[in-house]
């Protein structure tokens, strides 16, 4: 890592840790997509892929705004989450569970992501970097839409298994697919 030595150089690293954040996503999403068993959670990485590329244009395009180019240094942040992640593909069965699973890893790439824009957006205004900040409010939109989208297939999709009734029966009859 560069030294960092002022508050310009912070905005400059941030934005380039957020490149290689999304870089090491447009190549995670296609593998999470191939796992998900649900129709819906595989559209929603398919789609989240072309969000993510979409992305990764914008940060581009706000590090050549303010003069800079992408670094060579990995997000170590994103990389653990993605490792993570690679795990459990390797060690939960596929189906229901796994798909649980990847919806609590994309979430936890996203709220990751939500919190690296926040900070970075407020930078930009700091900053007076109100180009910058235009592309990154645009990203952090759509990461917090995504997060949204995920949990809601979450209390669509999880079967529950704990003890007892479970705690998010309504009272309306719901079908739970066993495998």
């Amino acid at each position: 890592m560069t030294h960092i030595k002022s508050v310009d150089d912070l905005f400059v690293h941030e934005l380039q840790d957020l490149y290689s954040a999304e870089s090491q996503l447009v190549t995670a999403l296609p593998l999470m997509a191939a796992a998900a068993t649900a129709p819906e959670l595989r559209q929603g990485f398919e789609k989240h892929l072309e969000e993510t590329r979409t992305q990764l244009q914008r940060v581009d395009q706000a590090l050549v705004t303010v003069g800079h180019k992408p670094s060579n240094e990995t997000c170590k942040g994103m990389h653990g989450l993605i490792e993570e992640g690679s795990d459990l593909l390797k060690h939960v069965e596929r189906g229901p569970v796994l798909d649980a699973a990847l919806i609590d890893a994309g979430r936890k790439v996203e709220h990751y992501e939500i919190v690296a824009y926040r900070g970075a957006l407020a930078r930009a205004h700091d900053l007076g970097q109100s180009a910058v900040a235009s592309l990154l409010e645009m990203n952090l939109q759509e990461e917090e839409l995504t997060d949204h989208r995920l949990q809601q297939l979450s209390q669509g999709m999880m079967p529950f298994s704990g003890p007892g009734s479970d705690p998010r029966d309504d009272g309306s009859e719901v079908i739970v697919r066993q495998s």
